[in-house]
């Protein structure tokens, strides 16, 4: 684990040392962050002589409290994850048109789908998937989108059986607008199925660039 003095800093506010001094041992520390005691007593000693805390030494441990240039790097690791968590990321993608095996059609047939994806983005799909078959050096990023965060169509029953959840990333696939959906159970592992409110592959050439947002990870200020 590669420790970054701001980690240290994490911990001790954690644990109140941001309002008072609070008791810390240089084991219990180490314990933690999976450091060893010696490297816990470093990374304080550095953060004591940057001035971000002061120290009182006792033989038991001592007592520890966090400084003002010491929450001010705390703030700086707060705006730094508020970046990451709350600005919208974009991939970029290429892959080739396949076939597909004309299960988008039954699917999106499926007024349980239809009626949500008309609700969430604006739209009555096609009845009918594009399937894209990703590059090597793309098709990692399947597994990306199946962990989020997208947008969820909820699983839904129909006729005794019952259909599962999907998250959707809208995006587009050469300038036309439409939907990535990667559902929770599928046979296709390196292909990506997008839906749109037309039929796209009259309108595209083999290989396509398709560009996505990913939703903020957190909503608010």
């Amino acid at each position: 684990m590669k420790n970054d003095v701001r980690i240290i800093l994490l911990r001790i506010a954690g644990m109140g040392g941001m309002e008072r001094y609070i008791n810390l041992r240089t084991k219990d520390l180490g314990d933690e962050l999976g450091i060893s005691q010696q490297s816990a007593s470093i990374y304080l000693r550095d953060l004591e002589e940057s001035g971000s805390i002061e120290r009182i030494r006792k033989k038991s441990g001592g007592k520890v409290r966090i400084t003002t240039p010491g929450i001010d790097l705390l703030r700086g690791l707060h705006e730094e994850l508020n970046g990451l968590f709350h600005n919208r990321r974009t991939l970029h993608l290429r892959g080739r048109i396949d076939e597909g095996l004309g299960e988008g059609a039954y699917y999106l047939s499926q007024e349980g789908y239809t009626e949500q994806i008309m609700e969430i983005f604006g739209f009555k799909p096609y009845p009918g998937t594009l399937n894209i078959s990703l590059d090597g050096e793309f098709s990692p990023s399947i597994d990306l989108l199946r962990r989020g965060p997208g947008i969820e169509i909820r699983e839904f029953s129909s006729a005794g059986r019952t259909f599962g959840s999907c998250l959707c990333y809208p995006c587009t696939v050469e300038d036309q607008e439409a939907v990535i959906m990667v559902p929770e159970r599928t046979i296709h592992r390196n292909t990506l199925e997008i839906i749109a409110n037309r039929r796209l592959r009259d309108r595209l050439e083999e290989i396509v660039n398709i560009e996505l947002q990913f939703p903020a990870y957190l909503d608010g200020p």
